[in-house]
């Protein structure tokens, strides 16, 4: 194995498995909202209005409509320091603790803990619209005054809202949750990343349950008008197809928004307090491929090796893999990348893809495309990619597009991408 890489297999009888899950995403506020919409082929991408006082921007997105963090936070006396971000990752988690039967008090303070993904979270642009309009006359922004105008006018608790680590925060302290305490930030592999943290947390004995999520808004308007992503469409023709993973057409990603989270614990704690376990983490495998030709360019290598440690270390067979859940978010060079690194491995197995339904998130598309296959898993069936209508050449995989799949076996794999060629890939196997 060389210095890029790391994998790992749970061997243990008393493996670590998931209780409860939960998510708020732009197909719904629930998980059965969620994924009823991924069934019916359903697309969030839409044209997003501008906030009020942004003038002249228009953008394509998955955005959370309606969302109201009075039903999903409490004390409800919280809101006022958590940005929306923090608001939505506080209301997936308590979704999973309920469906755990987790509640303060119910598992020792000392051995529940947290950990989300995150990334940076840039403030609510009317939170300083009042201060650059201060700083500005005639179209210009007088950068000398920001520092005084800021003091005076800022929110006195402004960076407290919007911390990345804020959201592992908020749910420890509503748990009671006094084990470790962490934040994942590795791009498109973050929370993916978490989910592996946690399990060896538990692994390690430094805790019995895990509260895992992930939460990101890539469509908030400050960070659309900095516009630093490099890989969004310019096709405007029809916001909801705008995203096409794996097709012949595709053009880019567009930006979403979403949270989600999971309660992971030893089988032997849950099977003791009477928790049922939903499914397992069976194995998992985190490589480095350096990108030798720009964007992408590591993502084929990544890919393979990913795949080929996870079947070694879990000794699985390909027809024992029911299907890859992929991380292809509807560019030319990085769904061609992850399709033949996936096609080196498993010529043929059922591929799917879930960013045409629900832009990328980037930190947070892990978790929830994850969740969308293990649900849809123990369902019985796997939610078809939105959108993929032509299959392109340079991406020689068989996807699952137009109907839902009928399950064929109990594990499936999710891989997490990053453009300068990071990639996590987690096996699952469904839990009867």
């Amino acid at each position: 194995m060389s210095d890029f890489e790391s994998a790992s297999l749970i061997v243990s009888d008393d493996d670590v498995v998931v209780t409860g899950w939960g998510a708020i995403t732009p197909l719904g506020h629930d998980l059965e909202s969620h994924i009823q919409a991924l069934f019916r082929g359903t697309s969030a991408t839409k044209l997003l209005h501008p906030e009020a006082g942004v003038d002249g921007y228009r953008w394509i997105g998955a955005c959370i409509d309606g969302f109201d963090p009075k039903v999903h936070v409490q004390p409800r006396k919280a809101i006022k320091v958590m940005c929306r971000e923090i608001q939505l990752a506080f209301g997936s988690a308590m979704q999973a603790c309920k469906g755990a039967n987790i509640e303060a008090g119910t598992v020792d303070p000392d051995r529940i803990g947290t950990v989300f993904s995150g990334e940076i979270i840039l403030s609510d642009i009317l939170d300083v619209e009042d201060i650059v309009r201060r700083c500005s006359s005639d179209g210009e922004m007088r950068h000398s005054e920001w520092s005084t105008q800021a003091m005076e006018n800022m929110y006195p608790l402004w960076m407290l809202k919007a911390l990345p680590n804020m959201a592992a925060c908020h749910v420890g302290i509503a748990l009671d949750a006094r084990g470790p305490n962490n934040t994942i930030t590795t791009e498109g592999t973050s929370s993916l990343g978490a989910m592996l943290e946690a399990v060896n947390v538990i692994r390690r004995n430094k805790a019995d349950v895990m509260i895992v999520g992930s939460t990101a808004s890539r469509v908030n308007p400050s960070r659309l008008l900095q516009r630093h992503e490099e890989d969004f469409t310019a096709d405007w023709t029809d916001p909801a197809t705008a995203c096409r993973p794996f097709d012949n057409h595709r053009s880019g990603t567009v930006p979403g928004e979403v949270s989600s989270a999971i309660v992971l614990e030893r089988r032997s704690h849950a099977i003791r307090r009477g928790a049922k376990p939903l499914a397992l983490i069976r194995a998992w495998s985190s490589v480095f491929s350096p990108n030798t030709a720009g964007r992408w360019s590591g993502t084929e290598q990544a890919t393979r090796r990913t795949l080929q440690n996870l079947c070694q270390r879990a000794g699985l067979s390909e027809a024992e893999i029911d299907h890859i859940n992929a991380s292809a978010n509807g560019t030319r060079a990085g769904d061609s990348a992850e399709a033949k690194g996936i096609e080196q491995v498993f010529a043929h197995k059922p591929t799917v893809s879930y960013k045409g339904a629900l832009g990328d998130s980037t930190s947070a598309s892990g978790l929830i495309e994850w969740l969308s296959s293990a649900v849809g898993m123990r369902m019985g069936q796997i939610p078809p990619t939105v959108n993929h209508v032509s299959r392109s050449p340079d991406c020689p995989i068989n996807v699952i597009a137009n109907d839902p799949k009928s399950r064929e076996s109990s594990s499936f794999i999710k891989l997490s991408q990053t453009p300068a060629g990071r990639c996590i890939g987690v096996l699952t196997q469904i839990q009867s």
